[in-house]
């Protein structure tokens, strides 16, 4: 408990602002709930979930000291981090969902699958915000951006084999083969590098977009 509170206070005005707009996404699906009587959606809690692993683990590594930890736990976290943060930006790909959605409801669906998609992405940001304060201290800024894009087009390919190849995180633990082998096919495929590039730098810009506004 001690610890989540003290990542709260880290950075208590984005918290709140999170943990309201958390509340607000909720309330939308059991809205849907209510009127569909159905719980379809309600996965979008669980990806939001996956979504927010990697900005409580680079919040944490944030605020770690350098000089009291280890280098192997610091790469270690770092990464776990790496494993997870595709997920934050996974989210905006649920809108294929909507295509099982029709009439009034539509509309519902594109309000609410945009909300987590929009919460989702913005964590992703916020995470690679925290990943680019710890690393301008250990290199240079021009390697620290090169590094970003690298991770950015790591997310497009991490989308890529969670929506197209429909493998998750914990795939790397129960389903190590298949997976391996699928990795390595889909890092020599045409199709899975455009997807990949293309999600990339959609990533890397709106990371550049955020990152210049709040340096204002």
């Amino acid at each position: 408990m001690n610890f989540a509170l003290k990542l709260y206070q880290q950075d208590k005005k984005v918290n709140q602002t999170l943990f309201l707009y958390i509340i607000y996404c909720l309330s939308l699906l059991l809205i849907r709930a209510k009127i569909t009587q159905s719980v379809y959606l309600f996965f979008l809690i669980w990806n939001l979930f996956l979504a927010f692993v990697p900005y409580v683990m680079s919040s944490y590594f944030q605020s770690l000291d350098a000089k009291n930890n280890s280098k192997l736990k610091r790469y270690a976290l770092l990464i776990i981090w790496l494993l997870f943060i595709p997920n934050s930006f996974y989210i905006i790909t649920d809108l294929v969902h909507l295509g099982n959605s029709d009439g009034i409801i539509f509309w519902l669906d594109l309000i609410i699958i945009s909300s987590y998609a929009l919460i989702g992405f913005g964590l992703g940001l916020l995470s690679l915000t925290h990943f680019e304060t710890t690393l301008k201290t250990i290199i240079s800024k021009k390697y620290a951006s090169i590094t970003l894009f690298f991770i950015s087009f790591l997310c497009g390919f991490g989308i890529y084999v969670g929506r197209i190849l429909r493998y998750n995180t914990w795939d790397i633990i129960s389903n190590p083969f298949d997976l391996i082998v699928d990795l390595f096919t889909a890092a020599t495929s045409k199709t899975s590098l455009f997807f990949s590039i293309q999600f990339g730098i959609f990533i890397y810009f709106a990371f550049l977009i955020k990152k210049n506004i709040t340096s204002k």
